[in-house]
């Protein structure tokens, strides 16, 4: 009879464990997607073909400084650009740089973006420092609420108006987006489904827990 060496079964072992564990993240986002959460990418991609048209239309939009070229560039970053992250997992230490590949932190997500988009910054210092100081950097109109419900901070939001903001929560960050009739938290969470995702702020766990929220509109 055959015997299969302890090397083999260990193999098999892990191999099967992280198939297990694969499967299992899978089946938690398949179920927040149905939720309403965006979990996953909607839709193929070539990542570097997204980044290059984005890139396009951030410098189309500081020629022309226009109104309609600045919603062209936020449409695309929301739609385009950043759905190509959702589902990528979640993990303190996280720094990929390629969606779908890897581990992304909070931090990280939301200054990765921000530089594949177009604009000139540190991604690595701004993602390390405290979320306050990452939408003084990089945001205007800047906003405070402290111990304020979660709906009076979403109406704030939308009285703000369309566009593209970040969020400093008291260990988090991550966007918002005011699309003129949703307001939407994006952000790579702790809380599951543990990825990168999109889900309506005022039904948000993590900005509703959060005690302190700092949100600035990002300039682009």
């Amino acid at each position: 009879m055959r015997t299969i060496s302890p090397y083999l079964l260990f193999l098999s072992l892990i191999l099967f464990s992280c198939r297990d564990r694969s499967s299992a993240s899978e089946e938690i986002k398949k179920q927040y997607t149905s939720r309403g959460v965006i979990a996953t990418p909607p839709f193929a991609f070539d990542y570097e073909v997204q980044k290059k048209k984005c890139k396009e239309l951030f410098t189309q939009n500081k020629n022309l400084a226009s109104p309609e070229s600045k919603t062209r560039l936020t449409n695309f970053i929301a739609d385009s650009l950043i759905p190509c992250w959702y589902g990528t997992p979640w993990d303190f230490n996280g720094t990929t740089q390629t969606p779908q590949t890897g581990n992304i932190a909070c931090g990280y997500f939301v200054t990765t973006t921000l530089r594949d988009a177009g604009m000139q910054i540190d991604r690595v210092k701004l993602a390390q420092c405290a979320s306050e100081q990452l939408v003084k950097s990089t945001c205007t109109d800047i906003q405070r609420f402290s111990n304020k419900s979660v709906e009076s901070f979403v109406e704030a939001v939308k009285r703000s108006g369309y566009g593209l903001y970040i969020v400093g929560l008291d260990n988090h960050t991550g966007l918002i987006l005011n699309d003129g009739k949703e307001v939407y938290f994006i952000h790579s969470g702790v809380l599951l489904p543990r990825c990168a995702l999109k889900e309506k702020a005022i039904e948000s766990r993590t900005l509703s827990n959060s005690k302190y929220r700092v949100v600035g509109r990002i300039v682009l």
